[in-house]
């Protein structure tokens, strides 16, 4: 099984999982399944109190598996904001007319999508900021 299998035994199909098998036991990873849940801010309590005790991997499980409500859950994982080069950076501040400085809060702000219609926007020409 995979970390994927994993999550929706628990929410979706609520299945109590045989952990006496090697490969169930295996590939459940605790630290990535409470990762995971932690991406929805609800939950977030939830991965707190599990993680303030050492429980085997079956217990973990059962945990998740109980306290999670049955339904589709999109665990939408954060990744880490790419780094933009200086030029880029210079863009975002001329385009806010900011510093640099303030510029890095903003890229932090920005989603992706705007980070790069922006960034576009600059290296292509002014002109085009009118369409935007």
């Amino acid at each position: 099984m995979k970390l994927f299998d994993y999550l929706k035994a628990m929410t979706v199909e609520k299945k109590d999982l045989d952990f006496s098998l090697p490969e169930v036991k295996k590939g459940y990873q605790p630290y990535m399944i409470s990762r995971f849940v932690s991406m929805v801010d609800m939950y977030i309590p939830l991965v707190n109190e599990i993680n303030k005790h050492e429980v085997p991997k079956d217990i973990h499980y059962k945990f998740f598996n109980s306290v999670l409500p049955k339904r589709y859950q999109y665990f939408n994982y954060i990744k880490k904001p790419k780094d933009l080069e200086e030029s880029e950076k210079r863009y975002i501040a001329d385009y806010f007319e900011i510093g640099m400085r303030e510029a890095e809060m903003y890229i932090k702000i920005l989603d992706e999508d705007q980070i790069k219609q922006i960034v576009e926007t600059y290296r292509y020409g002014k002109d085009t900021l009118a369409e935007v």
